[in-house]
């Protein structure tokens, strides 16, 4: 069989909510390039606000299963320009640490996070998701995914 006849079907035997089948008919692609919603914008802008560390957690929690539910994936955290002045130029986000760090210019960022430091930098992007895989997503002020 040549490469170009070859294809994989999938079937669903159970049966799911109409919203649902969308949902899993759509290419993984798609759904992981899917715009992010403002939820999700002001829940990663509340992380970084100084919470405890319970509020932190849940709110860190809710973001990994929003994620998981609407795009199939869930970064292990997410890094951005820091407003919180000098020294700090930059910070990330670590969903499964629950770890807020802010960063100086000359502080070394920890891998995968450190690749998403320039383009944090670049002012472009409201955050970018970092992803296990070492994938970045960078996201724009609409919630739109740049892929």
């Amino acid at each position: 069989m040549e490469f170009a006849q070859r294809r994989r079907v999938e079937t669903r035997l159970d049966a799911g909510t109409p919203t649902q089948d969308r949902q899993l008919q759509r290419p993984p692609n798609q759904a992981a390039r899917a715009p992010r919603h403002a939820g999700i914008f002001e829940a990663v802008h509340r992380i970084d606000a100084g919470l405890d560390e319970a509020t932190r957690a849940q709110l860190a929690q809710w973001i990994r299963d929003e994620y998981q539910s609407q795009f199939g994936d869930v970064p292990l955290g997410f890094f951005a320009r820091c407003h919180l002045g000098p020294p700090y130029v930059d910070h990330r986000l670590d969903l499964w640490q629950n770890i807020v760090e802010h960063y100086a210019p000359g502080d070394t960022v920890p891998e995968p996070f450190a690749r998403a430091r320039m383009l944090a930098r670049t002012g472009s992007y409201d955050f970018i998701e970092v992803y296990a895989s070492g994938e970045l997503k960078p996201v724009l002020n609409d919630g739109s995914v740049v892929a």
